[in-house]
């Protein structure tokens, strides 16, 4: 909560009696001059009488050691992350007086750090591990009232609820869930009434976010982890309602029939991303999943996700029958595209063997609801499966949005992202402006050269990927959108990662499965493809037929190395191909560097391959060439299998004996 709202969330010393005789007055059901009780103290104080606290209770009851001990089996997470926080804390206010505590979201004190004097005095009323500060049992406190409003919250001395407490002075803030942003526990700051300080809510409330930071960035790594292994269990079952989730029993993936699986089993369980179900709770008992688990779930439906002997989270599969009910498996969508549908993949040319295993597997991942990593080189074609991935995917209807991360400044690529209202800037558009994440509400949206974005927009980035929901800029409402991301870049992310300029949770929650698109020069086998594929379309473009052309040309591409890819293959043959005269292209148009690729490969042959020289080798060479072509009657592929070459490898041959009889 921003503290221009300060005045409510921070008390003032100079108001304690008017407080205690405020509460007095309470306590004999008399009038209440609000003005020296602030609003959250006189609720707390209300829901205290409802629940008939006693005010004369001395200390805060607590539960009994081996409860303590499960109940820290069970926040075994949150303590982990949480430990070097409170440990900071402790260095930091080792001076104050204070203690410094951790709690689950009952109340129940699992951590508590303080020195040996303030510890002492603590156990007057009970603030130590395994007290309960629930309001319903010790009346208005931090930790009760912070769980009670789901805020952070500061009580000071007389505004408890009962009287031993008054002696205290507290700060509290709720840790929430990163995921579903349920309460996990609260952080508190607690000393007697002489250390008040103003700046210990502040502490409390930054100390929650950093503990939630941890928990988000833990949340990622195993998130990851638990999808790469259920890959394959979605494809797998792809005609039933699945949803995964992680070892706390939260929804982290679903696909599939919602609606069928109701109607076939009675199915009434959250299906939203974050919502948790305690029967799949994996840090509970068994047998207390078992009395959690709803009548119509049959023990055989739940698959446990293993890394190993490390069981990662469970997957729910709930069986569909036939009737129209089933989602189309893959098997069924190829035969739906070999019966005419359209190919998402078909812009994608080229028969290489390593451009068709990228393409089975971005088949097999379209239809999964999962982030998608494009890793490959400028220009190698990643937007291009970025769109196949949206057409053959589950919404190919919805929007495809594509934003490059790495083309804008900071602020811009905010607004393009988020989004703004009237008046967030100078220069805003009146009525403000719906950002790429709302543009792209139903379908996919496309984050090119993500490694490019600032880190400090990196977080906010986070946020809309985990909560599913995105605020403008200027705003504070909340816009829930479901959205596909596939992001791409050309960079080493983990190298960022490791350097510090990516987040770490950020790269796996966008990196749940990766696909590697391979550079040109990997298959120049698809050159020659790719130029007939172009020598088409510009034709159609430029309203002429296709230009012929010379052997030189397709052995000149063949020797270039092409670093900036397909994209560069393109402009290059578009600028050939329009300034190009008549029917024909030849070597003449070439750009100087490939050009020189050409003939540098050419004095390569050239070099003598033996103290005989090269004039034998290259005349048989140059001669069984030449027959093979006249034999396959200008034929190339024939000319190249009868040589026992591939067919880039006789342009290149044929392109190197065109040279070497130029300089003659």
């Amino acid at each position: 909560m921003p503290f221009s709202h300060c005045g409510t969330l921070i008390p003032r010393i100079g108001d304690e009696h008017a407080v205690a005789t405020a509460w007095e007055r309470f306590l004999q059901h008399q009038s209440v001059q609000v003005g020296g009780v602030r609003s959250v103290v006189l609720s707390s104080w209300q829901r205290c009488r409802s629940e008939a606290v006693n005010p004369e209770s001395r200390c805060a009851p607590s539960v009994a050691h081996e409860r303590v001990h499960q109940l820290l089996g069970e926040h075994r997470e949150l303590c982990d992350a949480a430990r070097p926080v409170l440990d900071g804390l402790r260095d930091i206010l080792r001076e104050c007086g204070s203690l410094i505590m951790l709690t689950d979201p009952g109340g129940t004190i699992l951590e508590l750090n303080g020195e040996s004097r303030a510890r002492s005095a603590g156990e007057g009323v009970n603030l130590a591990t395994g007290g309960c500060w629930n309001e319903e049992l010790i009346g208005t406190n931090a930790i009760g009232t912070a769980i009670a409003t789901g805020m952070p919250v500061q009580i000071h001395a007389s505004e408890h609820f009962c009287v031993d407490v008054k002696r205290w002075t507290c700060a509290a803030a709720p840790i929430l869930d990163p995921l579903g942003r349920t309460l996990l526990g609260v952080v508190d700051v607690s000393g007697v009434k002489e250390t008040f300080h103003g700046h210990s809510l502040a502490l409390v409330m930054a100390a929650a976010k950093q503990i939630e930071g941890e928990l988000a960035r833990r949340d990622g790594i195993l998130h990851a982890r638990l999808l790469a292994r259920a890959m394959d269990d979605f494809i797998r079952y792809g005609t039933d309602c699945l949803m995964l989730c992680d070892p706390r029993g939260r929804v982290v993936r679903t696909s599939g029939s919602v609606q069928a699986a109701r109607e076939h089993h009675g199915v009434r369980l959250p299906f939203e991303v974050g919502a948790q179900l305690v029967a799949l709770n994996l840090g509970l008992a068994e047998a207390d999943r078992r009395r959690a688990r709803p009548a119509w779930l049959q023990p055989e439906w739940l698959h446990p996700v293993k890394d190993g002997e490390t069981v990662l989270g469970t997957l729910l599969v709930i069986p569909l029958g036939a009737g129209g009910h089933r989602a189309p498996s893959s098997s069924a969508r190829a035969v739906a595209v070999s019966d005419g549908a359209k190919d998402a993949f078909a812009e994608i040319i080229g028969e290489s063997e390593v451009l068709q295993a990228s393409k089975a597997r971005a088949r097999r991942i379209a239809p999964l609801d999962l982030p998608v990593l494009l890793l490959g080189e400028t220009g190698a074609g990643k937007e291009l499966f970025a769109r196949a991935l949206h057409g053959a995917g589950g919404r190919p209807g919805g929007p495809f949005v594509a934003v490059n991360c790495g083309a804008l400044t900071r602020e811009l690529l905010a607004s393009e992202l988020f989004g703004y209202v009237e008046g967030a800037f100078t220069g805003a558009r009146r009525g403000g402006l719906a950002g790429k994440f709302e543009q792209a509400d139903g379908g996919t949206l496309f984050l090119d050269e993500v490694g490019e974005m600032p880190l400090d927009l990196q977080p906010h980035l986070l946020r809309v990927l985990q909560d599913g929901q995105v605020v403008r800029l200027g705003d504070v409402r909340q816009r829930k959108v479901a959205v596909r991301i596939v992001a791409a870049t050309n960079r080493d992310l983990l190298t960022e990662v490791e350097a510090g300029r990516f987040r770490e949770d950020l790269y796996h929650r966008l990196c749940a499965v990766s696909l590697s698109l391979p550079a040109l020069r990997e298959r120049p086998g698809d050159i020659d493809t790719i130029v007939e594929h172009l020598n088409r379309s510009l034709a159609a473009k430029y309203g002429c037929v296709p230009k012929a052309l010379d052997p030189a040309v397709r052995g000149a591409f063949q020797c270039y190395r092409w670093p900036g890819n397909i994209r560069e293959l393109r402009n290059v043959f578009e600028a050939m191909f329009a300034l190009s005269d008549g029917e024909h292209i030849d070597a003449a148009q070439l750009p100087p560097a490939i050009a020189r690729a050409l003939a540098e490969h050419a004095e390569g042959l050239g070099k003598p391959c033996a103290a005989g020289g090269t004039g034998r080798l290259e005349q048989v060479e140059h001669q069984a060439v030449v027959d093979a072509i006249a034999h396959a009657h200008g034929n190339m592929s024939l000319a190249a299998r009868t040589l026992g070459i591939s067919r880039s490898t006789l342009y290149v041959k044929l392109a190197a004996i065109r040279a070497r009889e130029a300089r003659h």
